[in-house]
């Protein structure tokens, strides 16, 4: 359907069927993008995801752009029933967006995705697979990852990279993870097996949980690593797979981008996540300046708050922190050692044991990475388990190459024989 909120914020339905269709279809899924001023990679994402034909989904689009292109473009050309479209013009914050897109969405499950990614076809069948078993969140430990042409430079070639992946399968409790990202520094939560509202699956009741709890489904800066640490203490059945069910695309306008890139950092005040929320309160703790990790940390520890979660700042690793800033972008080393200063301080703490164990921390990093590295290179090398497509102009003919790998990972057998297994090990 196209349920469609104009600048006026008055819903506006094209015909009485829309009702009807919300009332006699059951939504099992809800795919939610909160987009700004991407158009043409917003549009190729409806058009991708509307492509599918299962009825039990709705794709919801909450849009904030300067203008009212992408509005007139679904007005005049999109008359699919599972397109929920609403758009609020600026000033609105990118968070007050994403709560207002989750705020729309209907379906039992949700999966938040960004203006210029997609999902797979075997979102559905892993939807109904959790719907079916009562699970709460599914998380992928993979991703296919696309990258739009122009991406990095200007004439660079769009392509799909399909990672080595598994079938593993296995329940997990996310509590065990927080204090693993404590000890990280806040730090890479993808890496941590938490739920992940951002490219996986979470039961709407979990989502409103939260909400209960803060007043908001999404606090913070960053709506991706708040939700995952807020889901943390609302999810029970919690499923980790070694397998995607979507695609994550990387364009030039992107913050993947950016932050790759080192376009994430420098003076606080100029962070882009302050764009209408003047009066935001900063996490004390969290050295004051702008980098991914610091964005990253202080919304984790808002959202640890905000869930009635204590913590003791110490259990924070900030050397670790702020040597992942380092690392990312070094050439802003004594702007971000100047401010941690200030923040150790603070504390009461003593900055010279700070800078020991700063070192230390940087070195491990360093190595880690860099392990990592020659690692992947020589399982690619000896494997060939990574595939690269090359010459892709959209995500349409991204999800169209990869179709036949999704096929052959046959999810849902995989899903039910771990059921079958758990079953047995109960009996």
């Amino acid at each position: 359907m196209i349920d469609i909120t104009a600048a006026t914020s008055s819903e506006v339905y094209p015909d009485q069927s829309v009702a009807r269709y919300e009332e006699e279809k059951e939504l099992i899924l809800s795919i939610v993008i909160a987009t700004r001023n991407r158009i043409p990679y917003c549009i190729n994402a409806i058009q991708t995801i509307l492509s599918y034909s299962d009825s039990q989904f709705e794709l919801v689009i909450q849009d904030n752009s300067d203008s009212l292109d992408l509005n007139n473009y679904i007005h005049t050309h999109i008359s699919d029933q599972r397109l929920k479209y609403a758009y609020t013009p600026p000033p609105f914050s990118s968070v007050d967006n994403f709560n207002a897109a989750i705020s729309r969405a209907k379906g039992e499950y949700i999966c938040l995705i960004g203006d210029d990614d997609a999902v797979c076809h075997n979102i559905f069948e892993v939807t109904q697979w959790a719907q079916q078993n009562d699970i709460d969140s599914i998380c992928p430990k993979h991703f296919l990852d696309y990258y739009w042409p122009g991406a990095f430079r200007p004439g660079s070639v769009g392509y799909l990279a399909i990672p080595h992946v598994s079938k593993t399968i296995r329940m997990f409790d996310p509590k065990e993870a927080i204090k693993f990202l404590l000890a990280d520094g806040l730090n890479n939560y993808m890496k941590f097996e938490l739920p992940k509202l951002y490219h996986g699956l979470v039961r709407r009741s979990c989502l409103e949980n939260i909400r209960n709890q803060t007043g908001h489904f999404i606090g913070g800066l960053s709506p991706d690593i708040y939700a995952a640490v807020g889901l943390t203490f609302s999810v029970k059945n919690h499923v980790i797979i070694g397998f995607p069910i979507s695609i994550s695309g990387a364009c030039n306008l992107s913050t993947t981008v950016a932050g790759q890139t080192g376009g994430h950092s420098g003076k606080l005040e100029n962070a882009p996540h302050f764009r209408d929320r003047k009066n935001y309160a900063w996490e004390q703790g969290i050295p004051y300046y702008y980098s991914v990790q610091t964005i990253w940390a202080e919304s984790a520890l808002k959202a640890l708050k905000e869930m009635g979660i204590q913590i003791n700042l110490k259990d924070i690793n900030l050397p670790r922190l702020v040597a992942g800033s380092i690392f990312s972008t070094p050439s802003h080393i004594k702007f971000f050692l100047e401010k941690t200063k200030i923040t150790v301080h603070h504390s009461g703490g003593n900055f010279l044991s700070f800078l020991g164990k700063f070192l230390i921390n940087l070195n491990i990093i360093i190595i880690s990475v860099y392990f990592l590295k020659i690692k992947n290179r020589i399982i690619n090398q000896i494997t060939q388990k990574t595939i690269k497509i090359v010459g892709l102009n959209s995500i349409q003919e991204a999800i169209d190459k990869s179709a036949s790998f999704i096929d052959e990972l046959e999810t849902r057998a995989h899903l039910d024989a771990f059921i079958r297994a758990r079953h047995d090990h109960i009996d």
